[in-house]
């Protein structure tokens, strides 16, 4: 089922629940999606996949969290198996394992094929000692490279592809049929690339072609690693505490103002680079645990996340000796982090909120929303069931096509986030929160869309530490009144509008989202003692 299909059937059910929203009984023929959904979701895991390289993410212990479509139907590992199930010798598992608990630089692993065949995978971590991103090699020259290389030596556009044939293994005659030209012709263009090469055989042609190519990756990685400051931590790591085990990210100075920090269902744990650079300018020290039904955090059995999140979060700041930290929460870490504030006020010094994602409960109160959004809404509080499966849709559809269908799916009608997330420098971020969603098949991510409806406003009544609500003039995700009812029934609560912002504030506005914390902090008392104060 191609995902044009898909989308237009998403469409229709928004559609068909807007149509039936001052229609109680309209409700009847909703539930009948119930059933035709999972089906369609059958039908799409079927469909063709395509025949791009393969791409899977392995966490710390080895085992697959998340593949692309190429991937699962080429070697058909389920989520959770471990990738050396398929390597291709048992000598070269072992090496991969020891490499992969040891090496810092990148690592290779060469794969069985079922039917046939062998492909080599390269393997980057995310972080020290964190995921590793294994990518198919395939082989072939960087375009950016080939197309540099032929303006060097002068190659024609027609020996530029003949190159790249050579280098994907192809037999000149069969590049002569793929182009339609005669054999012949292609030999002695062939003659022509070496010679401009300065080689005298086929053979030394492609090597030197590979040499050029593993140097200028090899350029290419050292120019994008940055060495952290000393003094400074960047990682994860499996924390095991008396509630079970919770994904636990760290960064910034280990002495630093201690920050909580509370993610949420989409930007991922301060994967994006310049929030990880404010934070070292500013001496901030993130701790940041994966919420429950994400990363490796499991989801509770008695589907309470909320409760879970914050016993779990007290355990680990008593694991690392910290009495009392700012909050910081993103989207929907905004209910987490009140809860938290609530329950354990004595370890909460403030609270900044942003994008603030509120209580949204009444059709009137989301007239903001694009009609898209308004209906997710309204679905999410009366057929959860039906919610789930929209959910669900929208998420196998990332994991099939990747990231960049994220902005349409989840920010339909909003320009103005959908250009912050079209950024080049966003993709990190996207990247890292689809694939702590998509752990755990989306259990995390369903519940959150569910917590979003939720009237907590009574709850928040309770809440009395500083509380700063930030939120994007540019938004149209999340309702502006929405945010200021929350601010207002917060008893140290305070709305501040930020004029250049939309609800991906996380992305777009790092440097302000962490002043505010650090000014927080700063009138909370925390981290003077190490400025001398």
């Amino acid at each position: 089922m191609s995902t044009t299909r898909i989308d237009a059937h998403h469409r229709k059910l928004v559609d068909e629940i807007e149509a039936t929203l001052d229609d109680p009984k309209g409700t009847v023929r909703l539930v009948a999606h119930l059933e035709d959904l999972p089906r369609l979701l059958q039908d799409m895991d079927q469909s063709p996949a395509g025949d791009g390289p393969m791409v899977m993410l392995i966490d710390p212990a080895g085992r697959l969290v998340s593949q692309n479509a190429s991937a699962s139907t080429r070697l058909g590992l389920s989520l959770g198996a471990q990738i050396t199930d398929v390597a291709l010798t048992p000598e070269g598992a072992a090496r991969f394992t020891a490499e992969r608990q040891s090496a810092k630089g990148p690592l290779t692993l060469a794969v069985a094929v079922p039917g046939g065949g062998t492909v080599f995978l390269l393997g980057q971590r995310s972080e020290a000692g964190g995921t590793l991103l294994l990518t198919e090699v395939r082989r072939g020259i960087a375009p950016e490279l080939r197309a540099s290389l032929a303006a060097a030596i002068g190659l024609i556009p027609s020996e530029a592809q003949l190159l790249d044939g050579l280098l994907q293994g192809k037999s000149a005659d069969r590049i002569a049929k793929e182009i339609g030209r005669k054999e012949g012709t292609v030999r002695q263009q062939i003659k022509s690339i070496m010679a401009k090469m300065g080689v005298n055989s086929q053979p030394q042609l492609v090597s030197t072609a590979y040499a050029l190519s593993v140097m200028h990756g090899r350029s290419a990685e050292r120019l994008a690693t940055a060495t952290p400051a000393t003094g400074s931590h960047h990682g994860a790591e499996l924390f095991n505490g008396a509630l079970g085990p919770v994904g636990l990210h760290s960064f910034g100075p280990d002495d630093g103002l201690p920050v909580l920090f509370l993610h949420g269902a989409l930007f991922g744990i301060a994967a994006f680079a310049p929030m990880r650079a404010v934070a070292e300018t500013f001496g901030l020290r993130l701790i940041a645990p994966e919420r429950p039904g994400f990363g490796h955090t499991p989801f509770p059995g008695d589907g309470d996340p909320v409760s879970r999140c914050c016993a779990q979060v007290c355990d680990v700041l008593d694991h690392l000796g910290v009495d009392r930290v700012v909050v910081l929460a993103h989207d929907i870490g905004t209910r987490f982090a009140a809860r938290l504030a609530l329950t354990a006020p004595a370890r909460v010094a403030a609270v900044i909120a942003g994008a603030t994602t509120p209580p949204m409960q009444t059709w009137t109160q989301t007239a903001e929303m694009p009609t898209r959004h308004r209906v997710n809404a309204w679905a999410a509080q009366h057929l959860p069931g039906l919610m789930d499966k929209i959910v669900m849709l929208g998420m196998r559809q990332i994991a099939r096509n990747g990231i960049e269908v994220v902005p349409r799916l989840v920010f339909d009608g909003c320009h103005d986030d959908q250009a912050v997330l079209a950024q080049p420098q966003a993709s990190e971020a996207l990247q890292e929160g689809f694939h702590l969603a998509w752990a755990q098949r989306g259990i995390g991510f369903r519940a959150d869309m569910r917590l979003t409806n939720e009237n907590w406003l009574d709850e928040a009544a309770g809440v009395n530490v500083p509380f700063l609500c930030l939120h994007g003039a540019r938004s149209r995700t999340v309702s502006r009144s929405a945010v200021e009812t929350l601010a207002a029934n917060l008893p140290q609560g305070r709305f501040r509008l930020i004029e250049d912002a939309g609800h991906t504030m996380p992305i777009s506005h790092p440097a302000l989202m962490l002043r505010s914390v650090l000014a927080a902090g700063h009138t909370a008392g925390l981290g003077l003692s190490e400025l001398g104060f």
